[in-house]
Formats: structure tokens, sequence, C-alpha cells
């Protein structure tokens, strides 16, 4: 049998590798898109405890937008924050911190997860999911102006 070497690191990867706790600037159409969610749960959005803990809430509102899309924001933390952090994680860094576990997650559904965000404060969001849409202009519309 023909012994197997491993794959070669090519430079990309490497360079992925060596940014090591690095954050970069979080995307502006992410901070707008969240905002407008966040704008949305203070004006529209009902609290209810999470998992019976007091400390924990979890804001949630409905809506259809303009084009028809169903939309679930939620977002969950000890209080209802109104922006994320400038910085987000570098995504390297996302493995090696297992098990993380953010104090406010935000979710947005049209109607599968389009949007999932999770920080602490002081710290870098993570981007644990992200998906581009329609439903980015429905959003948009549902926010208080």
């Amino acid at each position: 049998m023909k012994d197997t070497k491993p794959p070669r690191e090519t430079v990309s990867s490497l360079n992925y590798r060596d940014t090591e706790e690095t954050p970069t600037a979080t995307a502006p159409d992410l901070i707008s898109l969240s905002t407008a969610a966040l704008d949305f749960l203070a004006r529209d959005g009902a609290a209810a405890e999470t998992g019976g803990n007091p400390d924990q809430m979890t804001w949630a509102a409905t809506a259809v937008g303009p084009d028809g899309i169903n939309l679930d924001v939620r977002c969950a933390g000890p209080d209802l924050p109104r922006t994320i952090p400038d910085e987000t994680a570098h995504p390297s860094v996302i493995p090696h911190e297992r098990p993380w576990l953010g104090t406010y997650r935000l979710t947005v559904r049209a109607p599968l997860v389009v949007c999932y965000l999770s920080w602490r404060p002081g710290e870098p969001l993570r981007i644990m999911g992200f998906s581009r849409g329609d439903w980015e202009e429905s959003l948009t519309a549902l926010a208080p102006q």
C-alpha cells in the first residue's frame, strides 16, 4: 500500500491561522440590520423569562414584512441592548474558545435562521450564522424610523 502524505499547507491557510485573536471591524450592513432588529424588538417585542431564570430574558416579536416575508426576531440576555459590538471576532478564534456562550444572542428567522449573532459586553461579536436575502429589506422596513 502506498504511503500518503498530509496535504501541503497553502499560504492562504497559514494566513488564516496566524490571525490569532485579531478582531475585525463589524460590517456596516450587519450593524444596520442588527440595529433595525433591536429597534423592532424595543418597539414591538414582548419580554419573557428564559428557562425560569430572572436574570435572563428573551424579547420576541413576529411580523409580516411589506413583501410578505414572515419574520421572527428574538434577543436573549439580561437586558435589551441598543447596539452590537463594533468589532467582530475572527472566525479562526471561535473553535479555540469552546465552550463559549455569549451574554446576548440575537436571532432573525425568515422563516429559517438567517441571522444569529452572539456577544458579551466588551468583547468582539461572534457571527454564528448569517445569510443575505430579501429578509433584509423586510426587517429594515419594520424598524421604527
